[in-house]
């Protein structure tokens, strides 16, 4: 059973982030080889106060070597439910080990 990768080449667009006020924390991806399947995880937390204006999907997306994008997913934060921070987690079915992620959010 192989070790887990850990991708380090992880891009956050924090004008984005500042724009839904917040900040994106504590993110942390790796892919598992053996069962090609990628994990990103990591919180969001409000930057003014404990609420968020409206509702938000976090997008993660993952890059090949060339640019290509390989895998396109999100991760929804309600702005009633929401109260200051908040822990995401996906995982992903990927068909190679990614090169970049991005992630950012966008309205929800």
């Amino acid at each position: 059973m192989g070790k887990p990768i850990e991708i380090d080449n992880i891009e956050r667009l924090e004008m984005m982030e500042e724009k839904f006020g917040i900040s994106i924390n504590g993110v942390f991806a790796e892919f598992d080889n053996e069962n090609s399947i990628l994990e990103v995880k990591g919180e969001i937390q409000a930057t003014n106060g404990t609420a968020i204006d409206d509702d938000i999907e976090l997008q993660v997306s993952a890059y090949n070597s060339s640019g290509k994008v390989i895998l396109s997913t999100s991760h929804p934060f309600c702005a009633e439910d929401f109260f200051g921070i908040d822990s995401f987690s996906t995982y992903n079915n990927i068909i190679e080990k990614p090169a970049k992620i991005r992630i950012y959010p966008k309205k929800g």
